[in-house]
């Protein structure tokens, strides 16, 4: 599960988010949960998010810690409070992959248990119409993975947690 903290109009809002085999399962700041969500990217800087019953189509534009989504003509700007105070993020030496910046996982090439070797290959995040490959910081067996092809990721949104093999 990752939680996630953005500022809007001076109010801080928390989501906690997890994958579910059909899309993501989030947890809204009252409690409710929506489950099945699904976005995906577009190359004109739209995004749909899908849950199972409704479709919608929005613009976004991401800048530092500011995220802006238009919808129905009406601008929401957010700001990401992790970061933003001083919070410590989770660093490779931990075992634990963050995403670097906000981008599209265009590859997950391993899976939960899998024993892996020092710099293989884990994750590829497309950022800024570039790759980049996540690798793995020491040899170990994956923990856990918080990701999937196709999934939108901010920036240090915990992706792979390795445990070390010693």
């Amino acid at each position: 599960m990752t939680r996630l903290e953005f500022l809007y109009q001076g109010e801080q809002i928390a989501l906690q988010v997890m994958p579910e085999r059909a899309g993501w399962r989030v947890i809204l700041p009252d409690g409710s949960e929506a489950a099945g969500l699904q976005a995906e990217l577009h190359e004109d800087g739209s995004m749909t998010v899908r849950t199972p019953t409704r479709a919608w189509q929005l613009f976004f534009h991401i800048n530092g810690d500011e995220i802006m989504l238009s919808y129905q003509g009406r601008v929401y700007r957010f700001q990401r409070a992790i970061g933003r105070h001083g919070a410590t993020q989770h660093s490779t030496a931990e075992g634990m992959l963050t995403a670097p910046m906000p981008g599209l996982i265009r590859k997950v090439l391993v899976q939960v248990g899998e024993q892996v070797e020092a710099g293989q290959p884990l994750v590829v995040l497309e950022a800024m119409k570039t790759e980049q490959t996540l690798r793995a910081p020491y040899a170990g067996v994956v923990q856990s993975l918080n990701c999937r092809e196709g999934d939108i990721v901010q920036e240090g949104v915990i992706l792979v947690e390795i445990v070390s093999g010693e």
